[in-house]
């Protein structure tokens, strides 16, 4: 009768632990650095917007200047759709 109730205990147990946890865990958002060239300042990082990183159409921009993936006029140009 015992290993009975064990049987059918720890099973649902496990269960009823994985299904809590899944719903305990909290997604945190990843941060996308851009950058900028200031013609004073020289290269600035920002935050970029995540619809900046698979876009086509539209460039991406930070006070009026593009943003780039690496601090180099010769990296991709982020845009978004």
């Amino acid at each position: 009768m015992k290993t009975n109730f064990f049987k059918l205990l720890l099973p649902a147990f496990a269960i009823l632990m994985a299904v809590g946890l899944a719903f305990a865990t909290e997604e945190s958002p990843v941060v996308q650095q851009g950058y900028y060239f200031h013609p004073i300042n020289g290269w600035q990082s920002t935050t970029v917007d995540p619809n900046c990183l698979d876009g086509s159409q539209i460039a991406c921009t930070e006070d009026g200047y593009q943003l780039y993936e690496a601090p180099s006029h010769s990296s991709k140009e982020l845009r978004k759709d």
